[in-house]
């Protein structure tokens, strides 16, 4: 199938998804927050964000055993929220830990947990299918959804945090809510700024004035610019193709920002921030995930026509790195400011999806650069506190 033809395949899917939520959109309308529910958190005897960290490199073949931390020795805390990934049919997910939902925060919450106290909350995300669409054409989804999310956060400050500084992580819907989080919560307050250790915003369109690096979402949180900065934000999307119709990267063609009331338009510019040299590491990397198969689903299907099409990585250790390595770096092309990349080793292509580009790999392309991101910035907390 041609990317032309794809593309036009996503766009009817979007459409028919439209005329089933005309008849839907009324009876969605926003419910008060309730208690909230965590699918990660210390008080969990066990839980998906408290994997082992031993890994296999397929690519040389290298054996690194398990890092032993104690949640108490953990200095910091990290808050995740997780990208769309519920199969339910329906606008919003319930609250509950589906199988689909504890494989994401393996995959992309699980690695920091060697750095901090992981808490993530169960949310009433938009769903993959019709949520997103009906989120797109005007149902109040999204604000349903942060409601749980700023829910949690606060009970969070209100019952664990005690004083302690913060990480925050998310993907796609994760980072739209975080935005939105950071906008409202931390951004105007001077207490909590100074307790924000940084910002993983990936695959969520974070907006800066054109040239700045704040302006945007933020008038205060910036973009991170040197190795251990604190209290900043760091954020990009992946591609492998020069960008021609994504949701990401475009501040003019920004569907997903909307719905919570986020800034769109031209006067901005999407963040985008080179992870090579913020970790100092600047080069080739693989792929890090989880050996266990992600649960079945509309993202295991993705994941295995786009990141893995020949199979995804695996081995007898928690974590996989893949054989294949690529380099890439921040790029501005027609019109999208992405973080593109291409393979220096032979081996199975990422293959992109329309409207997409390499979404789904944004975390775990160089995860453990963001790891060693945040462990720099909690030694620069540390310091300083």
């Amino acid at each position: 199938m041609t990317l032309s033809l794809r593309m036009a395949a996503s766009v009817t899917v979007l459409l028919i998804c439209g005329g089933f939520l005309n008849s839907t959109v009324a009876a969605a309308q926003p419910a008060p927050a309730i208690a909230p529910q965590w699918l990660c958190s210390p008080d969990l005897a066990s839980d998906p964000c408290d994997l082992p960290s031993d890994t296999t490199d397929l690519g040389t073949g290298k054996v690194t055993p398990a890092q032993s931390v104690n949640e108490s020795d953990k200095p910091v805390d990290c808050f995740y929220v997780y990208p769309t990934v519920s199969d339910q049919i329906a606008l919003n997910a319930d609250l509950t830990a589906q199988p689909e939902i504890q494989s994401i925060a393996s995959y992309q919450a699980a690695r920091f947990s060697t750095q901090c106290r992981v808490f993530a909350p169960i949310y009433r995300q938009m769903t993959l299918t019709p949520g997103i669409a009906g989120g797109v054409l005007g149902a109040p989804l999204a604000p349903l959804a942060y409601s749980d999310v700023l829910a949690a956060w606060n009970d969070y400050l209100a019952h664990d945090n005690n004083g302690r500084g913060v990480i925050l992580v998310g993907h796609s819907q994760g980072t739209m809510m975080l935005r939105k989080l950071i906008h409202d919560e931390i951004d105007p307050n001077p207490q909590l700024r100074s307790q924000l250790v940084g910002a993983f915003l990936m695959g969520g369109n974070v907006l800066t004035a054109r040239g700045s690096t704040v302006g945007g979402d933020f008038e205060n949180v910036p973009l991170c610019t040197g190795r251990g900065e604190t209290g900043c934000v760091v954020a990009y999307s992946t591609a492998v193709a020069d960008p021609l119709l994504s949701l990401f990267g475009n501040s003019s063609i920004d569907l997903l920002s909307a719905p919570l009331g986020l800034r769109t338009g031209p006067a901005y510019e999407v963040a985008c921030t080179d992870p090579g040299p913020l970790s100092g590491d600047a080069g080739p990397v693989g792929i890090t995930i989880p050996s266990s198969p992600f649960a079945f689903g509309i993202i295991s299907i993705l994941l295995g026509y786009t990141s893995f099409p020949d199979g995804a990585p695996t081995s007898a250790t928690t974590w996989t790195t893949s054989a294949e390595r690529a380099v890439g770096a921040c790029t501005e092309v027609n019109g999208y400011r992405m973080y593109q990349f291409h393979l220096t080793t032979p081996g199975q292509q990422v293959n992109e999806l329309p409207l997409f580009s390499s979404h789904l790999v944004d975390m775990n392309l160089g995860y453990d650069r963001l790891v060693s991101i945040a462990d720099q910035q909690i030694q620069t907390y540390l310091a300083g506190n």
